[in-house]
């Protein structure tokens, strides 16, 4: 009686402790796949926030001085395939476009005053806003008004 004994309670601190190394890896494989949900959700809503900070340049009335922030302050590595395209007084029809061959994190190259594509600080462009067909916005073209 006392060897079946011992034998019942090892056999119940067996599957107990079966049962607790299971819901460790449930528990481990329900937090990571809660922290992967999560991560995706961070994101996905940095990304909206890349596009809400451009389209609210659609149809907008900038000063040259702002366009030309811009330019400065957009990471174009950061969005694939995207472009500003200044359109100027004398050089409306092509434009110039930038983007991130052209532009670098620690240089950007204007025009000079009296140039064909320089950016009048006071001149006022208009805004225009163009998306693809996922509705990511891949272009900003400014025109001058």
């Amino acid at each position: 009686m006392d060897n079946s004994l011992k034998g019942l309670i090892l056999a119940a601190g067996v599957i107990i402790t079966c049962i607790i190394v299971g819901l460790g890896f449930y528990v481990a494989r329900e937090a990571k796949n809660t922290s992967n949900n999560g991560a995706g959700q961070i994101s996905g809503m940095n990304s909206e926030y890349q596009d809400v900070n451009l389209a609210l340049y659609d149809g907008l009335n900038v000063s040259g001085k702002e366009v030309a922030g811009l330019i400065e302050k957009v990471d174009f590595s950061a969005i694939s395939g995207f472009s500003i395209i200044v359109k100027t007084g004398s050089n409306a029809t092509p434009g110039r476009t930038y983007n991130k061959t052209n532009v670098t994190a620690s240089e950007t190259t204007f025009a000079a005053k009296g140039e064909d594509d320089y950016i009048s600080p006071t001149a006022q462009f208009l805004g225009e806003v163009e998306r693809d067909g996922n509705n990511i916005i891949k272009t900003i073209t400014f025109t001058q008004q």
